[in-house]
């Protein structure tokens, strides 16, 4: 055991260095997903013996120690040696890099790989068996370690998300849908919106069965395509209709939809999209009816769209948009 743990230290070094084959951090990668020996990782001091690349000081590494410690929720007590693998890693973060920081973090992760996207664009993970999901703006994904191993493919979802999900006859596919609704599949695709309290699923390919969790004796919804159900969390309710799923898929190109709205309902949403207050400098103007598409990654674009559409004047000034006639 000795040998083999001076073997593995000896790889994260040469990682350190730069001088890693890919054969190397594929040994690397193997060691992490099982579970890691103290014995096996090198310490601050030996890193910092090996070369002449920048070594992050001890109390910028023990900072950024606390700092993962206090952004990251703890279900249960972390072993002493696991926090003294984490202060190696962060004094390794400027020299293996960010990237392989989360590999790292990654496997203490017991049950489940998650995915959140903060950003203002769409985000695209393709899963092990070839499923592609997208994610929208301010979302989250659970995906169960045993994904492929066990009977079923279960995820769990908080936000929204559009599936692309790959046929496998004798593993349903199945989607959690912030704790209201589980939404079965084999292979097909279909979006799933749990924002604002309510879980909407429009069905654009294949066919999907939904279940509420709250109405255990409801019989299961069967969609077919162009057909939406929605959960109503306050009522308990769950119901079907037929839509158009380009009105609620288009947020994964980047879009906003709009149908019949007031201007003032319009800019309400790009408030809400972007963080700007909004200021009407003139009258009559907040009733204005728009119906159409906005982007939802370019403020400028979005304000170009709307001007054009009823020859007002739209700008920004001291953090507020103004929207005034010509």
């Amino acid at each position: 055991m000795d040998e083999y743990n001076n073997r593995i230290k000896s790889l994260f070094i040469k990682l350190a260095e730069g001088k890693c084959t890919p054969e190397e951090r594929l040994q690397i990668i193997a060691y992490l997903e099982k579970d890691p020996s103290r014995e096996a990782l090198p310490s601050v001091e030996e890193l910092a013996s090996t070369g002449e690349w920048p070594v992050m000081p001890a109390a910028a590494a023990e900072a950024v120690f606390e700092n993962i410690i206090q952004h990251t929720p703890v279900k249960q007590l972390i072993p002493l040696w696991k926090r003294s693998w984490i202060r190696i890693a962060a004094a390794l973060i400027p020299v293996i890099g960010l990237a392989s920081f989360f590999i790292l973090q990654y496997t203490q992760k017991a049950e489940f790989r998650h995915y959140v996207n903060n950003t203002r664009k769409v985000q695209t993970i393709q899963l092990e068996d070839g499923t592609v999901i997208r994610l929208n703006q301010r979302t989250s994904l659970s995906v169960s370690k045993t994904f492929t191993a066990g009977k079923r493919r279960e995820v769990w979802l908080e936000g929204e998300a559009f599936f692309a999900v790959k046929y496998q006859a004798v593993k349903p596919f199945i989607v959690h849908a912030a704790n209201t609704i589980d939404v079965n599949v084999l292979g097909t695709a279909f979006n799933v919106n749990t924002f604002n309290g309510n879980t909407k699923v429009v069905l654009n390919e294949g066919s999907v069965k939904i279940n509420a969790n709250d109405i255990p004796d409801a019989a299961a919804i069967l969609l077919k395509p162009g057909e939406m159900a929605s959960f109503n969390a306050a009522t308990k309710t769950l119901s079907m209709q037929k839509v158009d799923t380009l009105f609620h898929t288009s947020w994964k190109y980047n879009l906003i939809a709009f149908r019949g709205q007031p201007l003032k309902e319009v800019m309400l949403k790009l408030k809400e999209q972007y963080g700007y207050d909004i200021v009407f400098d003139s009258r009559n103007i907040d009733n204005l009816v728009f119906t159409g598409y906005l982007a939802s990654d370019n403020l400028q674009q979005a304000l170009l769209t709307l001007e054009q559409t009823f020859a007002i004047k739209i700008f920004l000034k001291d953090k507020l948009i103004h929207v005034n006639n010509k």
